[in-house]
Protein backbone atom coordinates (compact mmCIF):
# COMPACT_ATOMS: atom_id res chain seq x y z
CA UNK A 1 0.00 0.00 0.00
CA UNK A 2 1.38 3.41 -0.95
CA UNK A 3 0.79 6.28 1.45
CA UNK A 4 -0.17 9.43 -0.34
CA UNK A 5 1.35 12.72 0.82
CA UNK A 6 0.34 16.00 -0.71
CA UNK A 7 0.24 19.72 -0.16
CA UNK A 8 -3.21 21.12 0.58
CA UNK A 9 -3.35 22.58 -2.91
CA UNK A 10 -3.18 19.01 -4.25
CA UNK A 11 -5.96 17.64 -2.03
CA UNK A 12 -9.48 17.74 -3.51
CA UNK A 13 -11.81 20.43 -2.23
CA UNK A 14 -13.89 19.67 0.84
CA UNK A 15 -16.94 17.61 -0.05
CA UNK A 16 -20.18 19.38 0.80
CA UNK A 17 -21.67 16.19 2.29
CA UNK A 18 -18.46 14.69 3.67
CA UNK A 19 -19.23 12.07 6.35
CA UNK A 20 -16.88 13.64 8.90
CA UNK A 21 -17.89 12.87 12.48
CA UNK A 22 -15.05 15.01 13.86
CA UNK A 23 -11.67 16.57 13.19
CA UNK A 24 -9.19 16.71 16.06
CA UNK A 25 -5.70 18.09 16.69
CA UNK A 26 -3.85 17.34 19.90
CA UNK A 27 -0.48 18.70 21.07
CA UNK A 28 1.23 17.04 24.05
CA UNK A 29 4.19 18.04 26.24
CA UNK A 30 5.99 16.42 29.21
CA UNK A 31 4.82 16.96 32.77
CA UNK A 32 6.07 20.39 33.82
CA UNK A 33 7.49 21.51 37.16
CA UNK A 34 5.52 24.75 36.95
CA UNK A 35 2.09 24.48 35.36
CA UNK A 36 -1.07 25.60 37.16
CA UNK A 37 -3.88 24.05 35.13
CA UNK A 38 -6.64 25.94 36.93
CA UNK A 39 -4.97 29.30 36.32
CA UNK A 40 -4.06 28.49 32.72
CA UNK A 41 -7.61 27.35 31.91
CA UNK A 42 -9.19 30.40 33.57
CA UNK A 43 -6.93 32.83 31.70
CA UNK A 44 -7.44 31.10 28.37
CA UNK A 45 -11.20 31.09 28.94
CA UNK A 46 -11.18 34.88 29.31
CA UNK A 47 -8.98 35.36 26.23
CA UNK A 48 -11.07 33.07 24.02
CA UNK A 49 -14.53 33.87 25.37
CA UNK A 50 -15.81 35.42 22.12
CA UNK A 51 -15.57 32.16 20.21
CA UNK A 52 -15.67 29.76 23.17
CA UNK A 53 -18.06 31.23 25.76
CA UNK A 54 -18.85 27.97 27.60
CA UNK A 55 -16.55 26.26 30.10
CA UNK A 56 -16.63 23.01 32.05
CA UNK A 57 -14.24 20.75 33.93
CA UNK A 58 -14.28 16.98 33.36
CA UNK A 59 -12.31 14.05 34.66
CA UNK A 60 -9.56 13.08 32.23
CA UNK A 61 -10.09 9.45 31.27
CA UNK A 62 -7.20 7.20 30.28
CA UNK A 63 -7.84 3.95 28.41
CA UNK A 64 -5.80 1.05 29.83
CA UNK A 65 -5.46 -2.33 28.13
CA UNK A 66 -5.46 -5.08 30.76
CA UNK A 67 -5.80 -8.90 30.66
CA UNK A 68 -9.48 -8.34 31.45
CA UNK A 69 -9.86 -6.03 28.45
CA UNK A 70 -9.86 -2.23 27.96
CA UNK A 71 -10.62 -0.27 31.12
CA UNK A 72 -11.11 3.46 31.70
CA UNK A 73 -9.19 5.12 34.52
CA UNK A 74 -9.56 8.71 35.80
CA UNK A 75 -6.32 10.67 35.41
CA UNK A 76 -6.74 14.21 36.74
CA UNK A 77 -8.94 16.85 35.16
CA UNK A 78 -9.36 18.49 31.79
CA UNK A 79 -10.93 21.89 31.15
CA UNK A 80 -13.08 22.31 28.04
CA UNK A 81 -13.91 25.60 26.35
CA UNK A 82 -16.85 25.19 23.99
CA UNK A 83 -18.59 27.25 21.32
CA UNK A 84 -22.19 28.33 21.92
CA UNK A 85 -23.36 25.77 19.34
CA UNK A 86 -21.32 23.05 21.09
CA UNK A 87 -19.61 22.11 17.82
CA UNK A 88 -16.08 23.41 18.62
CA UNK A 89 -14.13 22.47 21.75
CA UNK A 90 -10.71 23.39 23.12
CA UNK A 91 -9.52 20.94 25.78
CA UNK A 92 -6.62 21.72 28.12
CA UNK A 93 -5.02 19.27 30.53
CA UNK A 94 -1.80 19.08 32.53
CA UNK A 95 0.16 17.92 29.49
CA UNK A 96 -1.91 18.61 26.38
CA UNK A 97 -4.13 20.96 24.43
CA UNK A 98 -6.62 19.80 21.80
CA UNK A 99 -8.99 21.40 19.32
CA UNK A 100 -11.96 19.35 18.12
CA UNK A 101 -14.92 20.08 15.87
CA UNK A 102 -17.95 18.37 14.42
CA UNK A 103 -18.54 21.38 12.11
CA UNK A 104 -15.42 21.23 9.92
CA UNK A 105 -15.38 23.92 7.25
CA UNK A 106 -11.93 23.22 5.81
CA UNK A 107 -8.32 23.17 6.88
CA UNK A 108 -7.65 26.91 6.67
CA UNK A 109 -10.52 27.71 9.02
CA UNK A 110 -9.42 24.92 11.37
CA UNK A 111 -5.78 26.00 11.47
CA UNK A 112 -6.77 29.62 12.19
CA UNK A 113 -8.77 28.49 15.23
CA UNK A 114 -5.93 26.24 16.34
CA UNK A 115 -3.46 29.12 16.11
CA UNK A 116 -5.76 31.24 18.28
CA UNK A 117 -5.86 28.50 20.93
CA UNK A 118 -2.07 28.03 20.82
CA UNK A 119 -1.46 31.78 21.04
CA UNK A 120 -3.64 31.93 24.17
CA UNK A 121 -1.76 28.98 25.69
CA UNK A 122 1.60 30.50 24.82
CA UNK A 123 0.69 33.80 26.49
CA UNK A 124 -0.47 31.98 29.62
CA UNK A 125 2.00 29.13 30.15
CA UNK A 126 5.63 28.36 29.39
CA UNK A 127 5.70 25.16 27.33
CA UNK A 128 9.37 24.38 26.56
CA UNK A 129 8.96 21.36 24.29
CA UNK A 130 6.28 19.21 22.69
CA UNK A 131 6.48 15.42 22.46
CA UNK A 132 3.51 14.59 20.24
CA UNK A 133 1.41 16.35 17.61
CA UNK A 134 -1.51 14.53 16.04
CA UNK A 135 -4.09 15.43 13.37
CA UNK A 136 -7.09 13.13 13.20
CA UNK A 137 -9.99 12.79 10.76
CA UNK A 138 -12.85 10.51 11.84
CA UNK A 139 -15.43 9.59 9.19
CA UNK A 140 -18.64 7.72 9.95
CA UNK A 141 -21.00 6.11 7.43
CA UNK A 142 -24.59 5.32 8.47
CA UNK A 143 -27.72 4.22 6.65
CA UNK A 144 -28.44 0.80 5.15
CA UNK A 145 -27.95 1.90 1.54
CA UNK A 146 -24.60 3.59 2.13
CA UNK A 147 -23.33 0.71 4.27
CA UNK A 148 -24.27 -1.72 1.48
CA UNK A 149 -22.15 0.25 -0.99
CA UNK A 150 -18.89 0.48 1.01
CA UNK A 151 -17.06 -1.86 -1.39
CA UNK A 152 -17.90 0.49 -4.28
CA UNK A 153 -16.59 3.57 -2.48
CA UNK A 154 -13.54 2.48 -0.48
CA UNK A 155 -10.34 0.56 -1.15
CA UNK A 156 -10.34 -3.13 -0.13
CA UNK A 157 -7.49 -2.50 2.36
CA UNK A 158 -9.84 -0.70 4.79
CA UNK A 159 -12.93 -2.89 4.36
CA UNK A 160 -11.75 -5.77 6.53
CA UNK A 161 -14.58 -8.21 7.19
CA UNK A 162 -16.98 -5.96 5.29
CA UNK A 163 -15.44 -7.08 2.02
CA UNK A 164 -15.08 -10.75 2.97
CA UNK A 165 -18.42 -11.54 4.58
CA UNK A 166 -19.69 -15.03 3.64
CA UNK A 167 -22.69 -15.13 1.34
CA UNK A 168 -25.93 -14.88 3.26
CA UNK A 169 -24.24 -13.79 6.49
CA UNK A 170 -24.79 -10.65 8.56
CA UNK A 171 -21.62 -8.88 9.70
CA UNK A 172 -21.88 -8.00 13.38
CA UNK A 173 -18.49 -6.43 14.10
CA UNK A 174 -15.21 -5.84 12.25
CA UNK A 175 -12.04 -3.82 13.01
CA UNK A 176 -9.02 -3.28 10.73
CA UNK A 177 -5.96 -1.33 11.89
CA UNK A 178 -2.66 -0.44 10.19
CA UNK A 179 0.22 1.88 11.16
CA UNK A 180 2.61 3.35 8.58
CA UNK A 181 5.75 5.43 9.07
CA UNK A 182 6.75 8.18 6.64
CA UNK A 183 8.45 11.58 6.56
CA UNK A 184 9.32 11.47 10.26
CA UNK A 185 5.68 10.85 11.13
CA UNK A 186 3.27 7.94 11.48
CA UNK A 187 -0.21 7.31 10.13
CA UNK A 188 -2.72 5.13 11.94
CA UNK A 189 -5.56 3.98 9.68
CA UNK A 190 -8.36 2.24 11.50
CA UNK A 191 -11.74 1.13 10.15
CA UNK A 192 -14.56 -0.63 11.91
CA UNK A 193 -18.14 -1.68 11.47
CA UNK A 194 -19.98 -1.53 14.78
CA UNK A 195 -23.52 -2.01 15.98
CA UNK A 196 -25.99 0.55 17.28
CA UNK A 197 -24.75 2.46 20.36
CA UNK A 198 -21.21 1.10 19.88
CA UNK A 199 -17.94 2.91 19.18
CA UNK A 200 -14.26 2.02 18.75
CA UNK A 201 -13.06 4.96 20.84
CA UNK A 202 -14.31 6.26 24.22
CA UNK A 203 -13.80 9.84 22.97
CA UNK A 204 -16.20 9.27 20.03
CA UNK A 205 -19.87 9.22 21.01
CA UNK A 206 -21.77 6.30 19.44
CA UNK A 207 -24.87 6.67 17.28
CA UNK A 208 -28.17 4.81 17.61
CA UNK A 209 -27.73 2.75 14.46
CA UNK A 210 -25.17 0.48 12.82
CA UNK A 211 -22.22 2.41 11.41
CA UNK A 212 -18.88 2.06 9.65
CA UNK A 213 -15.99 4.23 10.86
CA UNK A 214 -12.81 5.22 9.01
CA UNK A 215 -10.36 6.97 11.31
CA UNK A 216 -7.05 8.45 10.07
CA UNK A 217 -4.59 9.74 12.68
CA UNK A 218 -1.33 11.27 11.41
CA UNK A 219 1.09 12.00 14.26
CA UNK A 220 4.66 13.01 15.07
CA UNK A 221 6.15 11.80 18.37
CA UNK A 222 9.51 13.56 18.08
CA UNK A 223 10.63 16.00 20.76
CA UNK A 224 10.77 19.60 19.53
CA UNK A 225 10.96 23.11 20.95
CA UNK A 226 7.49 24.61 21.25
CA UNK A 227 6.58 27.61 19.15
CA UNK A 228 3.16 28.38 17.72
CA UNK A 229 4.56 28.66 14.20
CA UNK A 230 6.44 25.35 14.33
CA UNK A 231 3.44 23.48 15.71
CA UNK A 232 1.12 24.92 13.05
CA UNK A 233 3.64 24.07 10.32
CA UNK A 234 3.83 20.46 11.49
CA UNK A 235 0.04 20.29 11.79
CA UNK A 236 -0.17 21.35 8.14
CA UNK A 237 2.14 18.47 7.18
CA UNK A 238 0.16 15.93 9.20
CA UNK A 239 -3.16 17.12 7.83
CA UNK A 240 -1.90 16.68 4.28
CA UNK A 241 -0.75 13.13 5.09
CA UNK A 242 -4.09 12.12 6.61
CA UNK A 243 -6.39 13.86 4.13
CA UNK A 244 -4.26 12.83 1.16
CA UNK A 245 -4.45 9.20 2.20
CA UNK A 246 -8.20 9.45 2.77
CA UNK A 247 -8.69 10.56 -0.83
CA UNK A 248 -6.37 7.77 -1.99
CA UNK A 249 -8.62 5.25 -0.18
CA UNK A 250 -11.85 6.51 -1.75
CA UNK A 251 -13.21 5.97 -5.25
CA UNK A 252 -15.04 8.11 -7.77
CA UNK A 253 -18.28 6.58 -6.51
CA UNK A 254 -17.52 7.98 -3.06
CA UNK A 255 -16.92 11.45 -4.51
CA UNK A 256 -20.18 11.30 -6.47
CA UNK A 257 -22.12 10.34 -3.36
CA UNK A 258 -20.71 13.00 -1.03
CA UNK A 259 -19.95 15.88 -3.41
Amino acid sequence: MTIRTASHSDVPALLTQAPLARVLVQVRWPELSSFDLESVAATMARQLSDGFPLKRRDSEVQLLFTPAGPQQQANGFVHRLTSAADDWTISVGESFIALETSAYKGHEDFIARLRGALDALNETAKIPVVTRIGYRYTNRIVGADDLARLSERFAPSVLGGVGDAPAGSTLVHSITESVYRLDGAALLVRSAQVGANESIDPTLAPVQEKSWILDLDAYDESRNVFTVDSVCERVNDLSAIASGQFHALTTEEFTKRYA
